[in-house]
């Protein structure tokens, strides 16, 4: 029973984590933006975060390092790329749990598949 039990949590947590085999899309790692090593695809609407300041995700508009996409440097630059995945999970899942804990619109963090299908424009 306990084996059962087991399987249906990791199957389940499969779920979570990577979405329904039957709902159809599954993110695919590949070369995008530019990036040396295949990377899942990632989608931000802009238009849902309106609210914000830019300068919160934007750090190049306040230090100059830079203009045009976020994926420009942290994706091909080779100091900047190993740092993607924490870079954006602590940014945008931060985010999400910090207002949640506000109790503000906009959290909690977002299940993986709500930012790794859609849009090709982060």
């Amino acid at each position: 029973m306990k084996i059962v039990f087991g399987i249906v949590v990791f199957i389940g947590a499969l779920i979570v984590v990577f979405g329904s085999p039957i709902a159809g899309e599954i993110p695919v790692k590949e070369n995008r933006y530019g990036s040396t090593e295949p990377i899942l695809p990632m989608s931000f609407a802009h238009t849902d975060h309106a609210q914000q300041n830019c300068i919160d995700c934007h750090h190049n508009y306040v230090d100059g390092t830079g203009g045009g996409l976020c994926m420009t440097c942290h994706v091909t630059d080779p100091k900047i790329r190993p740092l993607l995945e924490k870079q954006y999970h602590d940014l945008c899942r931060g985010c999400h749990a910090e207002k949640a804990a506000e109790g503000i619109e906009g959290g909690p963090p977002r299940e993986c598949m709500a930012c790794h299908l859609g849009d090709d424009l982060p």
